[in-house]
């Protein structure tokens, strides 16, 4: 039982991660019906910019968080700038996505070519081992990773709900249309979605990263969050937080009564499952960018 209870914390950790990358699918689904599949790759970038820092300073894991998400942040903004926004005019929808596959190869090409093909660790400070409390392992690493998991989580509630950048951005999601009528920039809260987006992507690959490994094919783990954001209701960023946790969740358990080597099958099996029995998500469908 002690067992099954460290592995649950640690489950609760990776969810926290899945939540943070499924978030930013959400986000930009609503804001601009735009799936976008290099989203992972950008969760992968922050994984290598944070290696980067961390060899360099030994920052602290929140500091290299912010950081690194920050970085990416910056570099999912321009890629909306130059590579979605021209598209978005002509309302190109199905170039869009089509674009963003080819972002993520290129972001995995950045990567080979800056840090090379080898798994690269973070130092050891970054994932200390173990202690036994009453008989459960609890890693002190996972615990970090769920709080600033979950603190980034309530931050982006807030945000949402009590500042008027927030809910204008929240407006923008809901019905572009009348947004632009009632005088909020749409283009502007737009970009605002990528920069969000990106700064979760980005923080959610340092604490990935760090427990793992950074490596070109990184964003393989990110590309779980699409998963947890249609276990939620694709669109609907509660249902995304949710069910990044629950996946996390359901993921460690099945590894640990079956075994480790099914994980990416029981992850997928689910994704298939709720796209043939309940299509919406298990919190209600998200609405797309109307046309």
């Amino acid at each position: 039982m002690s067992e099954l209870i460290g592995q649950l914390l640690f489950g609760l950790a990776i969810g926290a991660i899945y939540s943070l990358v499924a978030i930013g699918f959400s986000m930009i689904f609503r804001a601009t019906g735009l799936l976008h599949f290099a989203l992972p790759e950008l969760m992968m970038m922050g994984g290598m910019v944070g290696y980067t820092l961390a060899t360099r300073t030994m920052l602290p894991m929140p500091v290299l968080f912010v950081l690194s998400g920050l970085a990416v942040a910056i570099l999912s903004y321009l890629i909306d700038l130059f590579g979605f926004r021209p598209m978005r005019k002509h309302g190109a929808s199905l170039n869009m996505v089509i674009a963003t596959i080819g972002w993520s190869i290129i972001l995995v090409n950045v990567a080979l070519f800056v840090w090379g093909t080898a798994p690269l660790s973070y130092p050891e400070q970054y994932a200390p081992k173990g202690h036994a409390f009453g008989g459960i392992i609890v890693v002190p690493q996972n615990l970090a990773m769920l709080g600033v998991g979950l603190a980034a989580m309530g931050a982006l509630h807030l945000f949402f709900t009590r500042t008027v950048v927030g809910q204008a951005l929240r407006a923008t999601a809901e019905n572009p249309v009348a947004a632009q009528l009632m005088g909020i920039r749409v283009e502007r809260m737009m970009a605002l979605t990528f920069l969000l987006s990106g700064f979760l992507a980005g923080g959610a690959g340092v604490m990935v990263a760090s427990i793992v490994y950074a490596n070109f094919d990184l964003g393989q783990i990110g590309i779980k969050a699409f998963a947890a954001a249609v276990l939620g209701g694709f669109g609907h960023v509660g249902g995304a937080m949710a069910g990044g946790l629950l996946l996390g969740l359901i993921e460690t358990i099945g590894a640990f009564y079956v075994s480790s080597a099914f994980k990416d099958i029981i992850a997928y099996s689910l994704l298939i499952l709720i796209l043939l029995f309940r299509p919406e998500g298990i919190f209600g469908a998200g609405r797309t960018r109307p046309d």
